[in-house]
């Protein structure tokens, strides 16, 4: 058992490391070790765990459950060797990896424990129980309950008291990138189980099961992970090349199944989309080709009009169903842009004359001391949809597939085609604006359909008032680094 003081665990949930929190109690062994000898190690009261190794690489893992009285049958043979019993699915995680970024990716992954590793040396184990002693208000439990949810109506009441824990997270640790990271989870969660209820109901209705494989997509901020505590539906569904003969038929399916998954989110407090980029949508229930089409015509054809609406198709990623359709579609918007390369051109002067933060204003622009006081503005409008549409540019620029904003920023950096003091200082931005914009939500009225994204900052005190300003300039600096990077290398070589 972890015997770390009650007060230490709490400091652990965003500050500590991975390696501060694993049971030390194993012991290593080889993989020809004797059962009889493996089951001596593990009757002793101070080891909990054997790691197996095959040379000085950890291949698998026995527990004292596998010795416990349900397995005695796979065990009666005590002179075989570990290796017939021992649970292969080994994943390891170094001991600087932070405490909550590696339970969450055990909880996303319904992953049971984690070998902790110090460099190659295995050092402990990290288990989900270890989410609940690090704080016992994290969405494990309700994560749990969501997946065993039998109807849509228990899943809605889980998703009202997965806010309060959100809100309680929040009120204590004021991480916002971390707390979209729960919020992602958690919809996820919900979004995978309605999808397992809608095949069950369609089978009820004699539909049958899916005529082919299929990707259900989350687009938008639930594509970029970013969804804050009120948000409302962009998706999608990608579905295999199927015969033309079989082709409206096979539409049909998705679509009536599409419409069971909508309003089952719809119950559960995820609005309709205004602008219907949803699966119900006959053009975003199509066939990978159709898409492919979809996309082709966006980069060749589109207008300026066209091309806004469409941006929030590029933060396309798999939320349930086969990961490869979405990876394939990645792939040709990729392969089509080399090709059409004045597109991106094109996009980056939309992002442009889209939305720029209001930093600029004379209003914004005077000295502190002179005490003017800055308008209220649209923080999502000015805020950060200038900041994720400058990233998202500058992710297909760079043909990063990943959707995050934060991942893509680090994938850009890693490019070397960004300097660290901006790239850090959009962190910081993107972290102060997400703040700003929990505080705003949770204190809105619930039952409100609309979202006012409204900030007035004589609400703000003198040091918050400071931060968003810098946050401002840097989504301005940011835009102008986006737009000159991008149009720079869409100029053919004969024009410069």
């Amino acid at each position: 058992m972890n015997n770390k003081p009650a007060y230490e665990n709490k400091l652990l949930a965003f500050t500590g490391k991975v390696g501060d929190l694993a049971h030390n109690e194993i012991k290593v062994v080889d993989v020809e070790c004797s059962l009889a000898q493996a089951a001596k190690l593990l009757s002793k009261p101070t080891i909990d765990y054997l790691v197996v190794l095959r040379g000085i690489i950890p291949v698998g893992i026995l527990t004292k459950e596998h010795f416990s009285n349900s397995n005695k049958e796979e065990v009666k043979n005590l002179s075989a060797t570990v290796s017939s019993i021992m649970n292969t699915h080994l994943i390891t995680v170094q001991k600087s990896k932070g405490v909550f970024d590696t339970l969450l990716f055990m909880l996303k992954h319904d992953i049971s424990y984690l070998l902790v590793m110090d460099n190659k040396t295995p050092i402990g184990i990290v288990t989900q129980q270890d989410w609940l002693s690090v704080q016992v208000n994290y969405p494990t439990q309700i994560i749990k309950k969501i997946r065993e949810a039998e109807s849509i109506t228990e899943i809605a009441a889980l998703r009202v008291e997965s806010k309060k824990v959100i809100w309680d997270t929040f009120i204590k640790e004021e991480n916002a990138v971390s707390l979209t990271n729960i919020i992602t989870v958690v919809n996820d969660a919900i979004g995978k189980r309605i999808q397992r209820l809608a095949v069950a109901e369609m089978e009820m209705r004699g539909r049958g099961l899916p005529p082919a494989k299929f990707a259900w997509i989350g687009m938008g901020s639930e594509g970029r992970k970013a969804q804050t505590i009120r948000t409302d539906q962009d998706n999608g569904i990608i579905f295999e090349n199927v015969p033309e003969k079989d082709y409206d038929k096979t539409k049909q399916w998705f679509l009536e199944y599409a419409a069971i998954v909508v309003n089952g989110l719809n119950e559960c407090g995820y609005p309709l989309c205004v602008g219907n980029i949803m699966a119900t949508n006959p053009d975003l229930c199509a066939s990978i080709n159709k898409w492919k089409s979809l996309f082709e015509f966006i980069i060749t054809k589109a207008d300026a009009k066209q091309l806004l609406e469409a941006s929030i198709y590029f933060d396309f990623r798999c939320v349930y169903g086969e990961e490869y359709l979405v990876n394939e579609l990645w792939d040709y918007l990729f392969e089509r842009m080399k090709i059409h390369n004045f597109f991106l051109r094109h996009l980056s002067e939309n992002l442009l004359e889209a939305s720029r933060p209001p930093i600029r204003k004379w209003k914004w622009r005077v000295p502190d001391f002179f005490n003017v006081i800055p308008p209220p503005f649209d923080i999502k409008r000015e805020g950060t949809a200038p900041l994720d549409a400058a990233i998202r540019l500058l992710a297909l620029h760079n043909e990063i597939k990943e959707t995050s904003t934060l991942k893509r920023l680090q994938a850009i950096l890693e490019k070397g085609n960004m300097s660290k003091l901006l790239a850090d200082n959009v962190h910081v931005a993107f972290d102060f604006i997400l703040k700003l914009r929990f505080k705003l939500e949770f204190t809105m009225d619930t039952e409100i359909t609309s979202l006012d994204h409204t900030v007035n900052p004589k609400e703000l005190n003198p040091m918050e008032l400071r931060k968003l300003k810098d946050a401002l300039r840097t989504i301005y600096e940011l835009q102008d680094y986006a737009f000159k990077e991008v149009t720079e290398m869409s100029i053919p070589w004969s024009m410069k």
